[in-house]
């Protein structure tokens, strides 16, 4: 479908897992303005992410590594209009030695193996508490929804959602909820992302602030618990995605329940008329 649409640069909703952020300073929204990024085609590690266990590092080769091209005119004027419009936004323009996270790299792998389309990635925090909420993601989405619109230029614009849907990798007895995975998809189904916000918004943890523990898990470690976090927290990128274009149903082309995550993968897509 990627291919088919030609599009002239991609927008990937992600979220950053402490690849080009940290505690000293993580944004809520930020987009990269950068000429270019890099990082791992697929993972920074061989073998599978397993409590306690080493895994060694694949090196930065040309099997491994790739550097994508960006649209920083187009950014900058995006990262422009979403502050006129109101949100308080971050933006980077270079990264760091250890290359962008999979959110970003890892979708292209697969929808655009040839790397060759430019490409801007928007970090949603999606891990780490106090996140947007989905309703801010849904706002987050219009707002560059707008942005596209308005563009004077013909510019074909791809816009992807990555990660999700409903997973809590290394948690305790961490499970799948096909409810809550169902009714994402329902929403995308019935082109209804304020739907897919309002459901997002109304699993918000309930956890008891005098066990410290559970906060720091519900949290990942931050102290501060909002929102859904952990794998399941980049819903948000969907939602975001599903925003730009509300109102169009989606075609959701597969699900599949991988129980030894555990996680529910969830592939769809949303075609504009032309």
């Amino acid at each position: 479908k990627v291919t088919e649409a030609k599009p002239d640069v991609l927008l990937i909703f992600g979220d950053d897992q402490l690849e080009q952020f940290s505690f000293q300073n993580f944004p809520a929204l930020c987009i990269h303005v950068g000429d270019d990024f890099s990082g791992y085609k697929v993972s920074p590690y061989y073998g599978l992410p397993i409590t306690s266990a080493e895994r060694p590092m694949r090196p930065q080769n040309d099997e491994n590594w790739v550097t994508v091209k960006s649209n920083p005119v187009f950014a900058k004027k995006l990262m422009t209009s979403l502050v006129a419009q109101g949100f308080d936004m971050s933006f980077s323009n270079e990264i760091n030695e250890h290359g962008i996270g999979h959110a970003f790299t890892r979708p292209l792998y697969y929808l655009t193996p040839a790397f060759d389309v430019p490409t801007i990635p928007i970090y949603i925090n999606c891990y780490y508490g106090p996140q947007p909420t989905g309703q801010r993601c849904y706002q987050f989405g219009r707002a560059i929804a707008e942005f596209i619109e308005e563009l004077p230029e013909e510019l074909s614009v791809g816009v992807i959602g990555s990660g999700g849907l409903w997973h809590t990798p290394m948690g305790q007895a961490a499970y799948i909820d096909r409810d809550f995975d169902d009714a994402i998809l329902d929403a995308v189904r019935e082109g209804d992302a304020v739907k897919m916000a309002d459901e997002f918004d109304s699993r918000a943890p309930h956890v008891d602030h005098r066990d410290e523990d559970a906060v720091m898990r519900a949290s990942a470690g931050t102290g501060m618990v909002l929102g859904l976090g952990s794998g399941t927290g980049e819903t948000r990128n969907w939602i975001a995605a599903g925003a730009v274009v509300d109102g169009i149903p989606g075609e959701v082309v597969d699900y599949v329940e991988i129980n030894a995550s555990p996680v529910g993968a969830a592939f769809a897509y949303w075609k504009l008329d032309d």
